[in-house]
């Protein structure tokens, strides 16, 4: 070893920092189709999205906001995982909502290459259309989702973990536009995340706001696309009760997907997540695959 590669080697927190900051970007979890999911499904109704993505950077934003290499330059973050979202219409107003993750998380550095892979964090929702304007073009809803921990948060500084190891709380207010008989429609969700002590850390992550609009439409009977803006604020955290001054994460991804209608109740999605702008959170692109599907009666 060359007095240089002694200087580059993280210690066991540092490497712990890396590793968190390579999860970031999986477990933050993603969103399914909202053009498929904002208006009631309506009594004995559902739906369901199979979403994949895969993540490989060697950069992240810093705390000032600069996009920079990790803090080891030799340092590589591999990200991938699959989402399962569920989505059942209890009555026309009340749907109750489901997503259970797999993650296949590598951070490789100077020290050593890490993995680790398994079930994170699953999210459960409920959403009640409180009025849908417009002879029912234009939903107004109301979404609380729990963030559940089903995973250890790993205390050796050298695993990478698939959970956070804390409960998180989140309440939207989601609205939807259609635009038919223009094949197009919007949507804008706003969301606000409280975030609760990880008791194994002593760690208490700060709370963040939520954003996710969207545009879209169809360009014939089985092809559509869509633009997505979304994005998340977060405050700064605290350790033991002390207030840590630059660990807020923030990050702001602009998304463009294209869409294939293969049948009436089925249809596939390919497209990428490039981050604008972001803070205590990995750069790169994500690129990303779904298929959602349809059952029950009409809507």
């Amino acid at each position: 070893m060359t007095e240089g590669e002694s200087v580059r080697r993280p210690g066991p927190s540092q490497a712990r920092l890396l590793g968190l900051l390579a999860a970031l970007v999986a477990l933050q979890g993603f969103f399914p189709t909202p053009s498929a999911a904002q208006w009631p499904e309506g009594h004995g109704n559902w739906w369901a999205k199979v979403s994949a993505f895969h993540h490989r950077t060697t950069e992240q934003f810093r705390a000032d906001g600069d996009r920079r290499p990790f803090l080891n330059d030799d340092a590589r973050s591999v990200s991938s995982a699959v989402f399962l979202d569920i989505l059942v219409g209890v009555t026309d107003r009340l749907d109750l909502w489901a997503q259970v993750p797999w993650f296949h998380l590598r951070f490789d550095d100077v020290s050593d290459d890490r993995t680790s892979q398994g079930i994170g964090d699953i999210r459960l929702s409920a959403r009640h259309t409180l009025v849908r304007l417009a002879g029912g073009a234009v939903p107004i809803s109301a979404r609380y989702t729990a963030k559940v921990p089903v995973v250890d948060f790993p205390q050796d500084a050298e695993v990478i973990p698939v959970g956070e190891g804390q409960w998180d709380h989140e309440a939207w207010l989601e609205a939807g536009a259609s635009f038919w008989p223009a094949p197009a429609y919007a949507v804008l969700w706003l969301g606000y995340r409280w975030r609760t002590l990880n008791e194994d850390t002593t760690r208490d992550p700060g709370d963040e706001r939520l954003l996710l609009a969207e545009v879209g439409g169809s360009v014939t009977s089985s092809l559509g696309g869509k633009l997505v803006l979304d994005g998340v604020f977060g405050t700064n955290g605290s350790i033991q009760g002390l207030r840590v001054g630059s660990d807020a994460r923030r990050i702001v991804y602009l998304q463009p997907a294209l869409t294939w209608q293969a049948t009436s109740s089925t249809a596939l999605e390919v497209g990428a997540r490039y981050p604008l702008a972001g803070k205590n959170f990995p750069a790169g692109t994500q690129w990303t695959v779904g298929l959602f599907h349809r059952g029950g009666g009409p809507r």
